[in-house]
């Protein structure tokens, strides 16, 4: 696990750290497990959200934090595109403050 805090932009912390980044056929994303995540989660769609993930005919679960609209995927099955892993959850780094590439620093070297 890695330590670091995350962020969304607007600075409300979402995670007490993650696991890893993947790299798939549809971008980076970084992956945390159930315990890191601090914000409550719901389904987008109202759906009933699991406590297995045995015998789900999804690939993934689309939920957000609640009172947000951040996209974050559940996984549920295997995929061909990327390492993901069953029962873990992820998020892109482009709705992370954590991971935003730093603008107007200046540098006196």
């Amino acid at each position: 696990m890695i330590k670091i805090p995350l962020y969304f932009l607007d600075g409300t912390q979402f995670s007490r750290g993650y696991e890893r980044v993947v790299h798939g056929d549809r971008g980076d994303y970084i992956e945390l497990t159930k315990d890191q995540i601090m914000i409550p989660l719901k389904s987008k769609f109202n759906a009933v959200i699991p406590d297995e993930i045995d015998d789900q005919p999804f690939y993934y679960y689309w939920l957000i934090p609640e009172n947000r609209n951040e996209k974050i995927y559940w996984q549920i099955k295997i995929v061909s595109y990327a390492d993901y892993k069953r029962g873990y959850y992820y998020i892109s780094p482009l709705l992370l403050d954590s991971f935003q590439e730093k603008r107007n620093v200046v540098c006196l070297f």
